[in-house]
């Protein structure tokens, strides 16, 4: 079960490829989904003045602290059977976006993933 955040209701602006997109949040809800177990997920959204982002947090076991450091490198995994591919690949989705990917705790939650977008460019008003 995944919660959606209020923040979701609202409308946002950003430009992005949206295959890609739908590929950098899959991998993030996999992982978040295995990671929580019978636990909670949520994504949620954020609009600051320069960005809009992303939120996928869980409640599960958490990320260790020397494994947080190399988790967007490729092949860094520590689910048994995994490639370590799916956050090199998010990580690499959001720099061609112009963007990042982060990991942080972000109370309540035990692991919360922030997908980074430059907020799209104001479109002027046209005069009426």
């Amino acid at each position: 079960e995944v919660e959606l955040g209020a923040q979701l209701a609202q409308p946002l602006a950003v430009t992005l490829d949206a295959a890609r997109f739908d590929q950098a949040l899959g991998n993030l809800l996999s992982n978040a989904c295995t990671a929580a177990g019978h636990r909670r997920v949520l994504v949620d959204t954020e609009q600051l003045p320069d960005a809009v982002l992303v939120h996928v947090c869980d409640d599960g076991p958490g990320i260790p602290a020397d494994m947080r450091e190399r988790l967007f490198e490729p092949f860094a995994s520590r689910s048994p059977g995994g490639t370590g591919l799916g956050l090199a690949i998010v990580a690499r989705i959001m720099a061609a976006h112009g963007g990042s990917a982060s990991v942080a705790e972000r109370a309540p939650w035990r692991t919360c993933f922030t997908l980074r977008f430059p907020a799209a460019p104001s479109v002027p008003a046209l005069p009426v």
